[in-house]
């Protein structure tokens, strides 16, 4: 059968063409392993077109088996990893990476192949050794756990935190589409291998669609600017700007140019390049007010106009782009932490 293993390489690639292309947009490690495992799972399905199509051939089962049944899964979990531990991954987990498919790729091209069955059973003509059966297993199942187990970690600590409940909807589509890729590969095992790609195809488009809705949105306006906002990013530093200070402070409690500007370098640098999520767990950490709905009070709309005003305009379309409730955290922790200067934190310490 053709036509289902055709669709799920298409979906597949589809996939992979609108991550990897987000990916060059805003290059972050998830999406780029994303891009690279929607690419795996492309080739896998692709395997099983041309071997049903023209017959299978040795190299056709060893890409199929390498790419479908060992590497896809861990390439997904490994960006799991990365949504969940942004700028926390050791430095070494892209050598490690490395070096894994380079042992599984060895273990898969060292395997020997019955050419007699290959015509009649296509991949399953590979005779897989205890050593490929382990690490396959360790990997699927690894990465399986780690896919489910993290997405539902990330959408319950985004509802808890008061986060974007639309990254909590992804991480649960993602954990769901995991499931369904899972049970394809179970039901294989179990005598039924025609569900295979029905499950596979359903599985990835689901995880596909969790992977969107975890993605940060560009504003229209952001997305013309964003190629030349990324060149220029590369040769300086974000650009600086003068705060507005708030009407409450007196002349000398109003911090200086240095400390305002430093202040906005953080948020710039530390703060609007993460998600949406990720923005809203570090506000927290910082003690800003847990936030339940959409609307602000008078206040809170002072404070928010009062940092957007101070953003740079290349800040500005990011900041406006967040959800409110992650504006109100925000514009909370820098209005009353990142941008009191010296003279204020002597102030408090003294009253």
């Amino acid at each position: 059968m053709i036509a289902l293993p055709a669709a799920a390489a298409a979906i597949a690639a589809l996939c992979a063409a609108f991550v990897g292309w987000d990916a060059l947009r805003r290059p972050r490690p998830e999406r780029v392993s994303w891009a690279v495992a929607f690419l795996l799972f492309t080739a896998a399905a692709l395997c099983e077109v041309v071997g049903a199509a023209r017959g299978w051939t040795p190299t056709l089962a060893r890409t199929y088996y390498l790419a479908g049944a060992v590497l896809v899964v861990g390439v997904l979990a490994l960006g799991e990893l990365y949504l969940l531990l942004p700028r926390r991954m050791p430095a070494i987990t892209p050598g490690v990476s490395l070096l894994i498919v380079a042992v599984a790729a060895t273990a898969v091209w060292s395997a020997p192949i019955d050419s007699a069955r290959i015509p009649a059973v296509g991949w399953q003509a590979l005779e897989r050794g205890p050593f490929l059966v382990a690490l396959a297993a360790i990997i699927n199942a690894g990465g399986t756990i780690m896919l489910v187990g993290g997405a539902l970690y990330s959408a319950w600590k985004l509802r808890v935190g008061g986060g974007s409940g639309r990254r909590a909807a992804g991480c649960v589509l993602i954990a769901v589409g995991t499931i369904a890729v899972a049970l394809g590969g179970t039901l294989t095992r179990f005598g039924r291998p025609e569900y295979l790609y029905l499950t596979m195809a359903l599985g990835i488009a689901i995880i596909f669609a969790g992977v969107v809705l975890t993605r940060q949105p560009l504003s229209a306006r952001s997305m013309t600017r964003h190629a030349a906002d990324s060149r220029h990013d590369r040769d300086t530093e974000p650009p600086r700007a003068q705060l507005i200070p708030l009407s409450s402070w007196s002349p000398s409690e109003r911090p200086d140019n240095a400390e305002t500007n430093e202040g906005i370098r953080f948020v710039l640098e530390r703060l609007l390049s993460l998600d949406d999520g990720e923005i809203a767990e570090t506000c927290r950490r910082w003690s800003a007010t847990p936030i339940e709905g959409d609307v602000m009070n008078r206040l809170q709309a002072r404070q928010i106009w009062a940092l957007r005003l101070a953003l740079p305009e290349r800040g500005r379309s990011r900041f406006d782009a967040l959800p409110i409730s992650v504006q109100i955290q925000l514009a909370e922790i820098y209005t009353e932490v990142w941008s009191a200067g010296i003279a204020d934190v002597r102030s408090e310490r003294r009253a």
